[in-house]
């Protein structure tokens, strides 16, 4: 059963460096994450709980690839960075992959993973992969957690963020239609349509879903209905993550923190504050208050 949001993924070229940036620039608690055994990528962690962001890294393109990797090791080369995928978190796996072939999307998986830590320490965990590719696609990939959260956290710990930010509280996905990403979301993943609009500023119809019971997080689909930066995401790069709605605390404190690092910010509707998108591997990150 998918119950909740768990990480988003950045891909850059030199994880040294984004990581260097995200604190630099944008104020975040960036710390090691490690390395993915036998799947030729390593990675670093800006984590809020249970939720955070992965910056992700190839650094043996031909392990990469042989893992089934290979559009990851693509889009590095073609782009320098940017948002490829997000994962929800399922305390039954099997059950959705059940779901999945039920219903005709096909997936690969579940499948363990597991990732060696600095210390040395090994944190593992399950995948399940609509459609066998999880990078650059209008879908998530599903994660099942190895032991229970709390020992996780103790490894992998909270960190404490100048900007403010302590959540991810959105994740928008651009999909050429509107209706067949609402029978993917619905159908498919068993995801609770909350609702349906129109994002004039973004040119673009929009649906809501809910995951699990919380409404702390939702995926906002975004469909192009003329000119916009929606479309123009469309044509650049197809479906797939677009932007990330971050909560923080006090958004003029946030505001005034990334002026001091250098990093600029507009008002972004309907009470937010975009981030200049050279300063974050070229995506749209939205702070809002709450």
């Amino acid at each position: 059963m998918i119950d909740r949001f768990d990480h988003l993924v950045i891909a850059t070229r030199d994880l040294d460096t984004a990581a260097e940036q995200y604190r630099a620039w944008l104020g975040f608690d960036v710390r090691p994450g490690g390395r993915h055994t036998g799947r030729g990528t390593h990675n670093a962690l800006v984590r809020f709980g249970l939720d955070y962001l992965e910056l992700i890294a190839v650094y043996d393109e031909a392990e990469a690839t042989a893992a089934s990797r290979d559009s990851l090791v693509q889009f590095i080369r073609r782009h320098p960075g940017g948002l490829v995928a997000y994962a929800l978190a399922t305390t039954d796996i099997e059950a959705d992959a059940a779901r999945l072939a039920s219903s005709g999307l096909a997936a690969v998986g579940p499948f363990a993973m597991q990732r060696r830590r600095p210390d040395g320490s090994i944190l593992s965990w399950r995948l399940l992969v609509p459609g066998g590719d999880q990078y650059r696609r209008p879908w998530p990939f599903l994660i099942q957690w190895d032991g229970p959260d709390d020992e996780r956290l103790a490894l992998d710990a909270i960190g404490r963020h100048p900007n403010g930010v302590r959540a991810v509280r959105e994740i928008g996905v651009v999909v050429a239609d509107l209706d067949r990403g609402l029978d993917l979301y619905s159908r498919h993943l068993g995801l609770t349509l909350a609702g349906r609009d129109a994002a004039s500023g973004l040119g673009a119809d929009r649906a809501i879903f809910h995951v699990g019971t919380s409404e702390c997080f939702q995926i906002a689909l975004l469909a192009p209905t003329g000119p916009g930066v929606v479309a123009d995401a469309l044509a650049a790069m197809d479906e797939g993550p677009f932007h990330a709605v971050l909560s923080v605390d006090d958004l003029e404190q946030s505001r005034t923190t990334l002026a001091a690092l250098g990093t600029a910010t507009r008002p972004s509707a309907p009470e937010g504050v975009l981030i200049d998108p050279d300063r974050t591997l070229g995506f749209r990150f939205i702070l809002t208050p709450g």
